[in-house]
């Protein structure tokens, strides 16, 4: 890998990780944290993203960068959805986030410190279904990210999940197996119960979902874990939907 950036990727990546993050599920998180400690950025996290809207988080720098990403989710749109559905790597500032998502700018300003991203599909074959995004607090900073750095950075992510993806111990949780996927894994088990129960489509199940989270001023992640264990109830969600199609 050429350039500063990625040289820093690489001794960022290689450096002994702390216990918890040595699993082969941990990947992603140990990735994002490269990509931090490589290019002038305050967070980063990795997403998968499928059809109907299953948008998956497979790994985060820190819990910020999390929650960012469950906004985006929660919201339906935002930066790296944008950067998934074009293919290409896209700047947006603050202004940019206020004028495109008015209610998710409202969300990220209150609820984590990040006022621009940087949004960037993998190469292939990971992108653009894996997407990488990169979260600055200071606006002004994007500027002094440099595209060939972060295409840099960008290529030695690639190579890693790829690497990574071929071959392993049998019975180990992969890099699609961490703990932010099995968290966002519980909203997929609520959407079947609902297509079950309530025999809608996974688009609409999902729809609820996100109806009763902007009610309630929670993430969908939230919702669904609460439907999945019991302490939310079919018909509320059901009502809580009929509310916002009114």
């Amino acid at each position: 890998m050429s350039g500063p950036a990625g040289e820093r990727f690489e001794r960022a990546l290689h450096s002994l990780p702390p216990p918890e993050l040595r699993g082969p599920e941990m990947l992603p998180t140990r990735l994002a944290r490269a990509a931090v400690a490589a290019l002038p950025v305050d967070g980063a996290g990795l997403s998968i993203h499928a059809i109907d809207g299953m948008r998956t988080p497979i790994g985060a720098s820190d819990r910020r960068a999390a929650d960012a990403e469950r906004l985006q989710f929660t919201h339906g749109a935002g930066p790296c959805i944008r950067a998934h559905d074009d293919g290409e790597m896209i700047r947006f500032d603050e202004g940019d986030i206020a004028r495109n998502w008015p209610t998710l700018h409202e969300s990220l300003v209150e609820e984590t410190h990040f006022r621009a991203v940087l949004s960037v599909p993998l190469l292939p074959p990971l992108g653009p279904l894996v997407v990488l995004d990169l979260y600055v607090r200071e606006p002004d900073r994007l500027a002094t990210v440099d595209r060939r750095e972060v295409e840099d950075v960008t290529v030695g992510v690639t190579r890693a999940m790829v690497s990574a993806t071929i071959g392993g111990p049998d019975g180990a949780r992969r890099w699609w197996e961490g703990p932010d996927a099995l968290r966002r894994a519980r909203v997929w088990q609520a959407t079947g119960l609902i297509n079950v129960a309530l025999r809608v489509d996974t688009a609409d199940a999902l729809a609820m979902l996100k109806a009763h989270a902007f009610a309630t001023g929670r993430v969908v992640d939230d919702v669904g874990d609460d439907l999945v264990e019991g302490r939310l109830s079919l018909e509320t969600l059901r009502n809580a939907g009929e509310g916002r199609r009114a």
